[in-house]
């Protein structure tokens, strides 16, 4: 009993400690200042017009404010049917369509490529015209095992395999060309190339993937990350993409740039911090983002949150006294919360949700910009 006691005493201080740590660091007089980022050389030699006005519209409205969106913000994001699907929320909701729309090409290796393209090609165009930005990231399928995505299946040595003169090198190209074929295909209404910022081999500090830490040297993945953007550009004709570096949150500058590949091979620089209920995502958002500020700033590069979100949104007000608090000073580009897949497993409200009145206040917040604020 009294161990018992002892042991629910130290969990009450260590929760206020957490607590105290977060509101220490958030400073309610700190104002949104973001410097002026110029970039004119990028990873791709050749790289479109269109893509070369997106990172210039993108300078622009950091300087505005806030681009919000949703990865598949059209009620379902898995690409095959649920049984409670929901409807297109975020539109619903927000009375606006997001600012970016996030996509994934983890069926880009196992579908019938061609109706994949179609299915994939018709939801960015619809995006695209309704005023989004197109964001796009890669749960690779393992190689390994075709049966299976990037975090499942045996990881160890995949990515060395996946290098010039190893095992899976000809299915890596293969899902290369899958990929170029697929962003060759995205045009608008007047056949212009639809630019797209693509995250290739995200959280990779972590071990949820074969491409993470400890199945793959840090080169080996630099490799991985250079072999991609080289191909896709030089072999494939892919011109319309801006490349992202992301990983997923660190505890420092060291962890950040441990996988970098390098200032040639990265357009612009981004951070996944989630809301694992621990008590800790104001504190942990907060230390991250002045982390990729920094470097960012050194690099004169943009940067952003590229995924965030609390699944199933179970604290009523964390719109505005977590995410906003955790972004509203910060100099990013844009954020992007998770898919809304059903009712038991989404990111933001839908109709009725009790949360739905404070993601509005949220939206409302003059720094947090939809579709229309970015026309």
């Amino acid at each position: 009993m009294i161990r018992n006691i002892i042991r629910v005493v130290f969990s009450i201080l260590f929760c206020v400690s957490c607590s105290t740590d977060d509101e220490n660091l958030f400073d309610p007089n700190a104002e949104r200042i973001p410097p002026e980022i110029n970039k004119s050389v990028f990873a791709d030699a050749n790289l479109s017009i269109e893509a070369k006005d997106l990172y210039t519209r993108l300078q622009n409205l950091t300087q505005k404010g806030i681009a919000f969106g949703q990865q598949e913000p059209f009620g379902t994001g898995n690409n095959f049917p649920v049984d409670n699907e929901l409807d297109k929320d975020f539109n619903i909701v927000a009375g606006d369509y997001p600012a970016i729309a996030g996509f994934d090409l983890e069926l880009i290796g196992r579908s019938d490529i061609d109706s994949f393209i179609e299915r994939v090609t018709n939801a960015v165009v619809e995006a695209h015209e309704n005023g989004s930005i197109i964001t796009m990231s890669w749960h690779t399928i393992n190689p390994n095992d075709d049966s299976a995505f990037g975090n499942f299946g045996e990881k160890k040595d995949v990515v060395s395999k996946m290098l010039e003169n190893g095992e899976f090198r000809p299915r890596f190209l293969d899902l290369l060309e899958r990929v170029a074929k697929l962003f060759n295909n995205l045009k608008d209404s007047e056949g212009k190339p639809i630019p797209v910022l693509f995250r290739p081999w995200h959280e990779m500090n972590e071990d949820f993937f074969y491409w993470g830490e400890g199945f793959r040297t840090t080169e080996e993945y630099m490799q991985l990350y250079r072999d991609t953007v080289k191909i896709l550009s030089e072999d494939l004709g892919v011109h319309n993409v801006l490349y992202i570096y992301a990983p997923n949150l660190v505890s420092n500058r060291a962890e950040y740039l441990k996988n970098y590949p390098g200032d040639e091979y990265v357009d612009m620089l981004g951070i996944d911090v989630y809301d694992f209920r621990n008590g800790n995502f104001l504190n942990s958002a907060l230390e991250n983002l002045q982390i990729v500020e920094d470097i960012a700033i050194e690099k004169n590069m943009l940067f952003a949150l590229t995924e965030t979100g609390l699944e199933n949104v179970t604290q009523n007000n964390w719109w505005t006294e977590n995410l906003y608090k955790a972004i509203r000073s910060s100099s990013i580009t844009y954020t992007m919360v998770w898919r809304n897949d059903t009712t038991t497993f989404f990111y933001a409200p839908f109709l009725g949700h009790p949360s739905e009145n404070n993601f509005k206040e949220f939206l409302n917040k003059e720094s947090i910009l939809l579709s229309s604020d970015i026309q």
